[in-house]
């Protein structure tokens, strides 16, 4: 009679699974994964790796920047002036009050093409016709509104053409009001002054927290032009009305980004 062994059963069995493991095992080394396991590194890792020097590629981080504004202003001397002046009547119809002030815009007219004032340059910017009334709503009168504006170049006529226009009969005078023609070479030099400015203030500030001068890589324009003056006419006189035009202010803001 013969015995079997105990392990002569065991041991087939236990290679047949050790194989089947190692099966498994290769082809889930395959899979995604566990492609995956092998490349992700362990939690926390990221954070724990080393910054790259400063001037490496991909060193320079969004909030490496510096963000100042620039403001530039230049005086300019104006060489457009622009008048406006008219006539106001009331009277107790709305017919006469309309020929009168109508009447009187043509004598303002030609006071001041006498004075050699081309028609093409006089505009008529307003023609309005009001009722006056009593404290009980009734009608009482007509009030006649006519307005013209005057353009010049030449700013040594704009005393003589307010003379002209009083001389006319107008007991409406708004102003003068000075500007420039062409504001091209004066906004250039305003933005060049704010771009100066800018680039002052980054400088400084880099200095200040210990860093190499920055680099520009953004400009904004943020506003500015050149606002027209207006002298005001305390009240019509006789004499020669003196004008001084004096200078206007030209100013311009950027935004600039700098990175260091």
């Amino acid at each position: 009679m013969i015995k079997t062994h105990p392990l002569s059963v065991a041991l087939p069995a236990a290679l047949t699974a050790a194989a089947v493991l190692a099966g498994t095992a290769a082809l889930l080394a395959g899979s995604p994964a566990a492609r995956a396991s092998r490349v992700a590194p362990p939690q926390g890792a990221a954070a724990q790796m080393p910054m790259p020097p400063r001037g490496a590629p991909g060193a320079m981080l969004p909030d490496q920047t510096i963000v100042v504004s620039g403001l530039g202003a230049v005086e300019a001397t104006p060489d457009r002036a622009t008048i406006t002046v008219g006539s106001q009547i009331t009277r107790p119809t709305a017919n006469d009050a309309q020929e009168r002030a109508s009447r009187t815009m043509t004598q303002i007219l030609d006071q001041i093409t006498a004075v050699g004032i081309p028609r093409d340059r006089i505009r008529t910017i307003e023609i309005n016709l009001y009722p006056q009334r009593r404290d009980s709503g009734e009608i009482s009168g007509y009030q006649a509104v006519q307005r013209v504006m005057v353009t010049l170049d030449d700013l040594a006529l704009v005393g003589r053409v307010l003379d002209a226009a009083v001389t006319g009969g107008a007991n409406m005078l708004d102003g003068v009001t000075f500007t420039l023609r062409d504001p091209a070479a004066a906004r250039t030099r305003a933005l060049a002054a704010a771009m100066q400015d800018a680039r002052s203030a980054a400088n400084a500030l880099a200095t200040a927290a210990g860093l190499a001068a920055p680099r520009l890589v953004r400009i904004e324009e943020a506003g500015g032009g050149v606002p027209p003056r207006a002298a005001g006419i305390a009240a019509p006189s006789m004499a020669a009305t003196p004008v001084l035009p004096g200078t206007l202010t030209v100013s311009e803001q950027i935004r600039a980004i700098f990175a260091f």
